[in-house]
């Protein structure tokens, strides 16, 4: 019984210890599973991380929106009295993706609400951002020479300028491949990612020049 005892409680304890593990291996195989598909462009360079390993840092091309088209405006923002609303960073925002020629998902419209219907969008958060009404500057474009151009404005009724984050800037892999991803020219390189219902993403694969350069494992 004793005997028993123990290995009932050695259990129970492995099975604390492992639980955290096993749901988050679960929960990323679902989204891969069930996920919609989207590829998106990224820029990279190669941190480390002492704990997990070495690690590339993706940045989108929908991490840095310019001038998108945005659906409203948070409330206490009135842009027929103002030029533009600075927000804080930590807001949800949910982006609207469409693929384009070649199959690679472009920003073309951004919301704080969920989009409903059958929208293709990828939830993120807000760093440094701003809603702008038309007409207004954006900011300076550079002409050829690194001379100052006219500043582009904002197109649409409402815009929003400024980064937002997906949760999924990290690609871990092993020893030496991060840094070989970094070396690789950006525009041959494109993310697949599996986009939730909800908007969340995990990363499912990386390919380089049309081939497959990394998959993301999955429990079944």
């Amino acid at each position: 019984m004793k005997r028993l005892m123990l290995g009932l409680g050695f259990a129970g304890l492995l099975a604390i210890q492992i639980s955290p593990s096993a749901i988050l291996a679960w929960q990323q195989t679902q989204r891969l599973n069930d996920g919609r598909s989207v590829r998106l462009a990224v820029e990279t360079r190669d941190p480390r991380d002492l704990l997990r390993g070495e690690y590339s840092v993706l940045a989108y091309e929908i991490g840095r929106l310019q001038g998108i088209s945005a659906g409203t405006t948070p409330t206490g923002c009135d842009l027929d009295a103002r030029d533009n609303c600075r927000l804080g960073s930590g807001r949800d925002v949910y982006v609207r993706l469409s693929a384009d020629a070649d199959g690679v998902h472009r920003a073309d419209g951004v919301f704080l609400e969920a989009p409903t219907g059958n929208e293709l969008f990828i939830k993120g958060s807000l760093g440094s951002a701003a809603f702008v009404r038309q007409g207004v500057p954006l900011g300076i474009r550079a002409r050829a020479g690194g001379q100052p151009s006219e500043a582009a404005t904002c197109q649409h009724s409402v815009c929003l300028t400024g980064n937002v984050n997906y949760g999924i800037e990290r690609w871990y892999g092993a020893q030496g491949v991060p840094g070989k991803l970094d070396r690789t020219a950006r525009k041959d390189i494109l993310v697949e990612v599996r986009v939730a219902s909800d908007g969340t993403a995990v990363i499912d694969g990386i390919t380089v020049a049309g081939k497959a350069f990394a998959k993301t494992a999955r429990l079944w």
